[in-house]
């Protein structure tokens, strides 16, 4: 009888350790493929954002750049992305049953009337590029925030 209950205490035991090793795994799985699924909207909306080129950001506000804020709609400020959400500053994306929030920001160290850019100097020389942080947030969406997000800078020269 003793033989028979620590052998059922050590099959637990196994059973259990095994059931925590493939839990950790899942959730490890489910979040790759969030993140993966995140990566592809960034370069998706980058590639977007590079379409329209440089001019594309002309006619954005002061409040409407920076890091503290995200840009009211997307690709250009000419011919906006009509999925864009213009007071909340996004655009949702379904995939897979999950909803996704894409975001964006111009960050910015010069401007010269509505047009926000950035400007370095380098031996002499002083160019010019725009630099857009593309967010993509899910899990617990809230106005500007949620439980997980990804991120990718992308520049272009003017």
């Amino acid at each position: 009888m003793i033989e028979v209950g620590v052998s059922i205490f050590i099959i637990t035991v196994v059973a259990l350790a095994g059931f925590a090793y493939y839990s950790s795994a899942r959730v490890s799985e489910i979040q790759e493929w969030h993140q993966q699924n995140a990566l592809f909207m960034c370069e998706r909306e980058i590639e977007a954002w590079h379409a329209n080129g440089y001019t594309g950001l002309s006619g954005f506000t002061a409040t409407d750049c920076g890091p503290s804020n995200y840009l009211p709609y997307g690709y250009r400020f000419g011919s906006p992305d009509p999925a864009w959400n213009v007071a909340g500053r996004y655009k949702d994306v379904v995939l897979d049953g999950v909803t996704y929030r894409i975001r964006a920001q111009n960050l910015f160290n010069a401007n010269t009337g509505n047009d926000y850019y950035v400007q370095a100097n380098w031996s002499g020389i002083t160019y010019y590029y725009r630099q857009l942080n593309i967010v993509v947030q899910w899990g617990g969406l809230t106005a500007t925030t949620s439980t997980f997000q990804t991120n990718l800078e992308t520049r272009m020269a003017r």
